[in-house]
């Protein structure tokens, strides 16, 4: 455990001497280097210590924690580059903003905020009036559009960024005269974040592809079913695919209805279930009469079946998907047991115990993979239901819901039990709309006879 939080403290106490140095490009020694180390290192320090006692991704993987890291360097490295061209209402402080928003999301954006708006006062002679239009500004903008789905989604936070920059300028300098002087500084001021929200969108595909940490513009892309994972799914398991896409349906729905993040619950689902590509055969939904279980031992059944898990993990690590989407694949069946076999094995008198017989898991850890979960099991009783009404349907749900939740397969992803009522409710009312039927179409020869009827 020391060891893991060893890279955290270097963090801390290196940053603020490597910052220094990217934004002075200097390695002489100078007094005021005591200052700024304190100034920058309190900062980031505060900011980076927020996001990572409440920013659950950062509690998953390493790697959050590695690619905000190295996100907060590349930005400050354009820093001088900035300064020098245009002046220190040049600095490229939106760039790292941006970036680790789109990524990380609306708390991490604001960590980074706090410490780049640091960084940028110290390069400016530890500038106040600096410090409180880019930090006030940032922050603003990331508020008001908060969720990054679409490109445009940048060209607000630039537009609101550059809005709030200008107007805080203005605030902060009440003289005609120096702001009639002015119009050099205000045109950058303007232009800034939209120059760094052109460096975003160019940079970050190259992000996400390193670090597997996937904005949900970048999400989007992937979901749009032509990923070679989806046809090659849609033509070695079609059963697997469909049932994929439904499933998909359902998660937006819940997720949506939760204010989860419904763009990755839907791409989650779509890829939960590619494992099943290896052995389609050995899963219900791609069968055409023949069960190759039938001839096989329970503990083969079992192993058979869990392995579309390790296999689906191994394909999203080799085709690069999200960490996140990967996660739902090793998630969507947490540590439950597979009863069915369970119970075949002890039909056949054999000494096993339910451990035997349970998914590896880990438990969903966030609330995107708790829905996957929950679909994944209502919509596979859906279709095994033989008498189907909208009743049955409502009871079924709110009994798998129930049993999940008992068997705390859903403690670690934060998941509340008003969370669970409205996803059993979305739930029911999505399965009870695919009750309905096409009409029927009258026979050929009925519609003669009218014919006949009409002459």
């Amino acid at each position: 455990m020391r060891s893991k939080k060893l890279y955290v403290y270097l963090y801390y106490f290196l940053t603020p001497l490597v910052l220094i140095i990217l934004s002075n490009l200097s390695i002489q020694p100078r007094i005021e280097w005591v200052n700024e180390y304190i100034l920058i290192g309190g900062a980031n320090f505060l900011s980076f210590k927020w996001i990572k006692d409440h920013v659950k991704f950062f509690k998953i993987h390493e790697q959050y924690f590695w690619t905000y890291a190295a996100t907060i360097f590349l930005a400050v490295a354009f820093f001088p580059l900035g300064n020098l061209l245009v002046g220190h209402y040049g600095i490229p402080v939106f760039f790292g903003v941006i970036l680790v928003a789109a990524l990380m999301g609306t708390e991490s954006g604001i960590a980074s905020a706090i410490t780049l708006s640091t960084v940028a006062a110290v390069m400016s002679n530890n500038s106040f009036d600096l410090f409180a239009m880019y930090i006030v500004s940032s922050i603003t903008a990331i508020y008001m559009v908060k969720n990054f789905n679409k490109r445009t989604d940048m060209t607000k936070v630039a537009f609101y960024g550059s809005i709030v920059s200008v107007i805080m300028f203005f605030a902060m300098h009440m003289d005609l005269q120096f702001i009639s002087q002015s119009g050099t500084s205000i045109l950058i001021i303007a232009l800034n974040p939209f120059v760094s929200m052109i460096l975003v969108l160019g940079i970050m595909p190259y992000v996400e592809y390193i670090s597997r940490i996937y904005s949900n513009i970048g999400l989007l892309e992937l979901g749009g079913l032509s990923h070679p994972l989806l046809k090659e799914l849609s033509m070695e398991a079609p059963g697997t695919y469909f049932h994929s896409v439904e499933l998909a349906n359902m998660c937006e729905m819940a997720a949506s209805r939760i204010n989860a993040n419904y763009i990755l619950a839907r791409i989650g689902s779509y890829f939960h279930d590619i494992g099943k590509m290896r052995r389609p055969e050995f899963f219900t939904e791609n069968q055409k009469g023949f069960n190759p279980h039938d001839s096989m031992t329970p503990i083969m059944n079992y192993l058979v079946i869990i392995s579309h898990v390790k296999y689906g993990v191994k394909m999203a690590k080799e085709k690069r998907l999200p960490l996140l989407v990967e996660d739902m694949i090793r998630e969507h069946h947490g540590t439950r047991m597979v009863s069915f076999f369970y119970q075949k094995a002890l039909a056949e008198n054999l000494n096993v115990s339910p451990d035997d017989f349970r998914y590896p898991g880990p438990r969903p850890r966030t609330k995107e993979a708790g829905i996957v979960m929950l679909a994944d099991s209502c919509e596979a009783a859906f279709k095994s239901m033989k008498e189907i009404n909208p009743s049955k349907i409502q009871n079924i749900v709110e009994e798998i819901v129930n049993r999940v939740y008992n068997e705390r397969q859903l403690d670690d992803s934060g998941l509340s039990l008003k969370d669970l009522d409205e996803i059993a409710q979305e739930f029911s009312k999505i399965l009870s709309l695919r009750m309905k039927t096409r009409l029927s179409y009258p026979k050929r020869e009925e519609i003669e006879k009218v014919i006949k009827i009409a002459n």
